[in-house]
């Protein structure tokens, strides 16, 4: 088997989540203003997506397919599958929307895509997190372990949005989840973005006016954010998913 070694990086990915345009330019401009890399998980097509796309010195595009009943990416997981396929075709990183995942689903994901690399597996401020070599389907798919959400510290019963404080100097692959929403938002709880819910037909319908006047101002995840981009800013350990799964890649060969 493969010889795998301790990992030492970073990654921020963001889940669009059906974001509005301008709340995805927002944070995509924070990104290059301190030239800090991500991968971004897209779920529809829009103006704001085609323009990351135009920074692949900077950004990766994964897809984020939502398999759950009623998803507007299809009736079945091959039809899923095949959708986002046709939207991102460039991808080759993939977070499933909600974590949903299984052993059947995956052997098609190999089968089927050319997604080579999986970030749906959450294991929460876990130190000495490492990519793990998961062989189903005829083939292998690189699982890099999410490290922290927004999503998952409001849930905490005292969220810590400091998190480049102590969690940076935390051993182990370390892969920050974020929502472009959330950080426009400065959701410290979900109670913003429901609210925003209710007043918009759809997410990406919401405009300036309607995030301004729900914004938070108190810590939250827009604060973890740029203390993030603080902090990482030059940092060699930063890379996307697609870079540290081809680096890693090798370790897993027989």
């Amino acid at each position: 088997k493969g010889r795998v070694r301790s990992m030492e990086a970073v990654a921020i990915t963001l889940d669009i989540d059906w974001s509005p345009d301008f709340v995805i330019d927002h944070v995509a401009g924070l990104l290059a203003a301190a030239q800090v890399p991500a991968t971004w998980f897209v779920t529809h097509a829009s103006p704001a997506v085609d323009r990351l796309r135009q920074r692949p010195d900077l950004f990766e595009l994964g897809v984020h397919p939502n398999l759950m009943a009623g998803s507007t990416h299809g009736d079945t997981p091959d039809a899923v599958l095949a959708h986002m396929c046709a939207l991102v075709p460039e991808a080759v990183s993939l977070r499933t929307h909600a974590l949903v995942q299984s052993t059947p689903l995956f052997a098609r994901v190999v089968q089927q895509t050319p997604w080579v690399n999986d970030v749906s597996l959450f294991l929460p401020y876990v130190p000495h997190l490492r990519p793990v070599a998961f062989r189903v389907g005829g083939g292998v798919l690189c699982r890099l372990p999410c490290f922290w959400s927004d999503a998952q510290e409001m849930s905490q019963p005292q969220p810590d949005w400091r998190v480049a404080e102590g969690w940076l100097e935390m051993p182990g692959l370390k892969v920050f989840a974020f929502h472009p929403i959330h950080i426009a938002l400065n959701s410290g709880n979900v109670g913003a973005y429901e609210a925003l819910k209710r007043q918009v037909p759809q997410l990406d319908q919401a405009q300036v006016q309607d995030v301004d006047r729900l914004a938070q101002h108190a810590l939250g995840t827009r604060t973890a954010f740029l203390g993030l981009l603080e902090h990482l800013a030059g940092d060699a350990r930063m890379g996307t998913i697609r870079e540290h799964g081809e680096r890693w890649r090798e370790e897993f060969s027989e």
